[in-house]
């Protein structure tokens, strides 16, 4: 059987921060809306619509996309270009309206179904994976090629980052060992483009805020 597609970063983020069966986010709703946010602004960079200098979003190509989710967003940026730092937009997508976006992108692909259960206090909504196979087959791709020393292209090492900034990384690469995340972490060293790693960082920092303030 074939192995599922390679989907979006921020697709494939959503996909590994729920649970494969119920959907259920092993996330906070801010902590995955900072992920989240983060991946969106990572495939901008990766289709070389935008580019992060010091802080500061620049937009160097204009064109559409060819997706709905990320073409709205690099309209948003060239309208407001300079008024926002990085960090900013990040956590301006955290507010809900990345996880909007990404689940609207996943539902038209038919990777993610709308759920209704009725209860006494009544109807819950929630967003469930069409196939679990295919809901698990991010995490199943990073820890397999990981331990079996492959190199992961830079799409899935903005993943694996994102993984690790939100702490995610607890719950689907805890099987990995020292040897494992040591290896992950030399290719961050070679071969992840820095204004990813920049933007990875932001997106940590924004997670250590986000954590702060709620134990406050």
């Amino acid at each position: 059987m074939a192995s599922p597609p390679q989907l979006p970063p921020a697709d494939d983020l959503y996909l590994t921060a729920h649970d494969t069966i119920r959907g259920k986010s092993l996330l906070s709703p801010a902590t995955l809306g900072l992920g989240l946010g983060a991946a969106l602004l990572g495939e901008l960079m990766l289709w070389r619509r935008i580019d992060l200098v010091e802080t500061e979003l620049l937009v160097i190509d204009e064109r559409p996309t060819g997706d709905a989710a990320t073409t709205a967003l690099l309209e948003q940026i060239r309208r407001e270009a300079g008024q926002h730092g990085v960090r900013n937009w990040i956590a301006y997508l955290s507010t809900g309206i990345a996880t909007d976006l990404v689940e609207r992108r996943l539902a038209r692909g038919g990777l993610i179904k709308r759920q209704e259960k009725r209860g006494l206090l009544g109807t819950k909504i929630s967003m469930v994976p069409a196939d679990s196979m295919t809901a698990g087959w991010p995490a199943t791709r990073l820890r397999t090629k990981v331990s079996r020393d492959e190199q992961l292209d830079v799409a899935d090492l903005l993943l694996a980052g994102l993984i690790l900034a939100t702490g995610l990384d607890q719950h689907v690469l805890a099987t990995l060992n020292a040897r494992d995340r040591a290896h992950l972490f030399d290719q961050f060293r070679r071969l992840f483009p820095a204004m990813l790693q920049q933007l990875v960082a932001h997106a940590e920092a924004a997670v250590g805020d986000a954590v702060m303030a709620r134990r406050a």
